[in-house]
């Protein structure tokens, strides 16, 4: 079965892959006091089950400083073990600029140690915009926040704030990443665009890292961020455009909800029904719309789940204690979620998911004062389908007739990606070769400007 919801590995190793085409700006010239630079391993993984093993090193960034080589497996760094890209991620991101980095690798039969000064990740530049890096006063600790403005950009220009999907990884990234990507276009279209980076993750320097987050701390972190950039960024609502993506498209109509009324909400890639009815689906249909896996043995399967999946996001008990109730639970609990045997499932801990399973989804956007934009990409099967995307513009509409839109996006995957048709990506995938063959489709943003732009004046949307 293809992995679940909102896997975007892209994105998660967007966070460790170098930068070699960020501008070279000091930290002393963009950074503010209050937050160092975080350092860059500068590789790029993909999951093994000896551990992260390494497919490209960028040059002069820590990993190769230190003479990582591809092929290597990544054991621990700086004493901390690694045993998958997630815990990867989540070392390498306690690293920052100058702090003297150990690796252990794993490289053919035998192991060895290196070490090198961890490098800083390089600053974004886009050749259109101002990228301006910022800080969000966030409990005890700071958000490093993004905000780009159009150097052509007119008085009162509309600006993108970017909620992202659920992984623990930066907004930041290189050239190909996508949301730098979309940042690019929206800047050469004239729009702004605002991002802020989840707690620990980036620069940011939090009490509580992302991987120990439950949704609601995390929804708080959206929230100040919002604050921010209407009070110390000094952007009025009446400007902003909410844009969630993945789980971001659950996050963005609580953000919305709670106010002050951005002038619009555009999600992509999402879900509206419960989250345990949503993975439900998932584990049933998805490997075989994208992949032509049995749709017989994947509904069955399916349903051996169902039990677990109730006492996993709706009942107050320990992984561990599922894991421990029946023979099959922890293998299902492994192949199926990800468990890593402790607190973590798909990634995330088990309060954030008991939390995305507690969202009131529908009333959420029955809250959303603001004009709606819903887009479904073609390929997207992480989403599985386009119903629920309908439905959220269904929801809108009978709260606020006419002020809900939905968009289809041909040939585009769950990342934003140029991919091809339904049956096309079906059958690359079951012959086993790429589906990717562009890392961002402008047409996404063309679709987004053209509905930013044909919004109406403040005061005149319809609501209720």
């Amino acid at each position: 079965m293809t992995r679940g919801l909102w896997m975007a590995s892209a994105i998660v190793l967007g966070s460790l892959a170098g930068g070699t085409a960020f501008a070279n700006q000091s930290a002393a010239a963009q950074t503010p006091n209050e937050l160092t630079r975080r350092a860059a391993l500068g590789v790029a993984l993909e999951n093994t089950s000896d551990g992260p093993k390494v497919t490209t090193v960028t040059p002069q960034m820590t990993a190769a400083l230190a003479g990582v080589e591809p092929g290597d497996i990544i054991l621990s760094v700086n004493g901390q073990l690694t045993k998958t890209n997630t815990e990867l991620v989540a070392a390498a991101g306690l690293l920052r600029s100058g702090d003297m980095t150990t690796l252990t690798l794993k490289r053919g039969t035998g192991t060895k140690t290196v070490t090198a000064k961890a490098t800083a990740r390089p600053f974004e530049s886009i050749p259109s915009a101002d990228v301006r890096y910022g800080t969000v006063a966030f409990k005890q600790g700071r958000l490093r926040d993004i905000l780009v403005t159009p150097k052509t950009a007119l008085p009162g220009a509309p600006v993108v704030f970017l909620i992202q999907g659920y992984g623990c990884g930066s907004v930041e990234g290189p050239p190909n990443h996508p949301y730098h990507l979309l940042a690019k276009t929206l800047a050469e279209a004239g729009i702004g665009s605002y991002r802020i980076e989840k707690l620990g993750m980036g620069d940011s320097l939090t009490s509580t890292p992302c991987l120990k987050t439950d949704f609601a701390l995390e929804m708080e972190g959206f929230e100040a961020a919002y604050q921010a950039l209407i009070k110390d960024r000094g952007v009025s609502p009446d400007r902003i455009i909410i844009l969630g993506h993945s789980m971001g498209g659950i996050q963005a109509p609580l953000v919305a909800a709670k106010g002050p009324a951005p002038r619009g909400v555009m999600v992509y890639g999402t879900a509206l029904r419960n989250w345990q009815d949503y993975m439900q689906e998932l584990f049933a249909m998805q490997g075989f719309l994208s992949a032509g896996a049995d749709p017989a043995e994947a509904e069955q399967a399916a349903k051996a789940l169902r039990p677990l999946a109730q006492r996993i996001f709706n009942e107050d008990v320990s992984l561990k204690t599922i894991a421990n109730e029946n023979p099959n639970h922890e293998a299902m609990l492994r192949s199926a979620f990800d468990w890593d045997g402790d607190d973590l499932i798909l990634d995330r801990n088990l309060a954030y998911w008991r939390g995305v399973a507690a969202q009131d989804t529908v009333a959420a956007w029955r809250d959303t004062k603001a004009p709606v934009l819903v887009i479904y990409g073609e390929a997207d099967f992480a989403a599985i389908d386009e119903r629920d995307h309908k439905r959220i513009v269904d929801v809108v509409n009978f709260y606020r007739p006419g002020t809900a839109t939905y968009r289809f996006l041909p040939l585009t995957g769950h990342g934003f990606d140029v991919q091809a048709s339904r049956d096309e990506v079906r059958a690359a995938n079951q012959a086993g070769k790429p589906v990717t063959v562009a890392p961002y489709n402008p047409e996404l943003t063309k679709m987004m400007a053209a509905w930013i732009s044909a919004l109406p004046a403040k005061g005149q949307t319809a609501a209720n």
